[in-house]
């Protein structure tokens, strides 16, 4: 059980059963998820408590590494917003709640709040009967590079034992590869293999679906993904070298919704893209269903701090 505000605690494996108690309240919500915030947690700087009944995060940005705060639940929002506004001012925050869903806003009013939507981190929710059936000209494109794949090489997709060492080393190999390939910031490499690594520790403790995508033999791309409440996925890495399979992205996401489905999945959460081009343009080109909105709050003005107390 965390602890109550304003005392916050490192987050550990102890805190996954409370977190996803409370997560299994409300849509599936990437932030509030548990694996997530263990894996992305690389910095060990992300802390949680309980104010008013609500789980309360301290995050750090995902591009800035700047940390601020955020809740999920909608006891007294309100109450609950004026307080962590309070508490940012004055750690020397900058007061703005980010990565509020929509389900908090609760009873927040715009005569005290400026509330924002904040668009660059709605989560993209995936209908897996569209992927598996790629019907429709809105997804042509998709049809016909998965098609093209199929044509191409023999393929064989497997399930990944995500415990497995040999399995662990593999995936890091095609990692590091992939970065290579890409180019990237070292930076940016070093947080999200960090990211990876910590998910595939998890994995030890919870079960998380590891699937590949084998083409002579060889792997050719994977992801992680995570069953979750309800009839809801949630898809947490994925990698693929399409420089040599054309369609390989295409083809890996449609042998991952086939896997959720065969579990009862319905929708597939594909996390939010940050506002980076290449990220909104791959994740556009899927045609979410639906969006979980996400807000940012901060007082109107000075006038509005501490009026409704802590």
């Amino acid at each position: 059980m965390p602890s109550e505000f304003p005392i916050f605690e490192p987050l550990s494996i102890g805190h996954r059963e409370h977190i996803e108690a409370i997560a299994r309240q409300f849509d599936p919500y990437s932030d509030f998820n548990f694996t997530s915030l263990f894996a992305w947690n690389t910095s060990g700087s992300v802390a949680t408590c309980m104010l008013n009944g609500n789980l309360v995060v301290r995050f750090e940005d995902y591009v800035t590494g700047k940390p601020f705060y955020s809740f999920l639940g909608s006891n007294d929002a309100a109450k609950t917003a004026s307080a962590l506004l309070s508490h940012m001012a004055k750690e020397g925050i900058e007061p703005e709640i980010k990565l509020l869903p929509h389900s908090s806003l609760g009873d927040m009013s715009a005569d005290r709040f400026r509330i924002t939507e904040d668009p660059d981190n709605h989560d993209y929710i995936l209908s897996i009967e569209r992927l598996i059936s790629l019907s429709g000209s809105r997804v042509k494109a998709n049809r016909n590079l998965v098609t093209r794949f199929q044509k191409s090489y023999v393929a064989e997709t497997r399930t990944l034992d995500l415990r497995d060492a040999t399995t662990r080393e593999s995936l890091t190999e095609f990692f590091l590869a992939w970065a290579r390939r890409k180019n990237l910031p070292d930076e940016s490499v070093r947080n999200e293999f960090r990211a990876m690594s910590q998910a595939l520790e998890l994995s030890t403790a919870k079960p998380l679906i590891g699937l590949g995508v084998f083409v002579d033999g060889s792997l050719a791309g994977f992801t992680i993904s995570e069953r979750l409440h309800g009839p809801h996925g949630m898809l947490h890495f994925e990698k693929a070298d399409p420089t040599r399979c054309v369609g390989i992205y295409q083809y890996l996401m449609r042998e991952t919704a086939l896997s959720l489905a065969a579990t009862g999945c319905e929708y597939l959460n594909y996390q939010q893209d940050l506002g980076l081009q290449g990220l909104k343009t791959c994740k556009r080109g899927f045609h979410p269903s639906h969006y979980l909105r996400k807000y940012r709050v901060a007082w109107i003005d000075d006038r509005n701090r501490d009026t409704l107390g802590s």
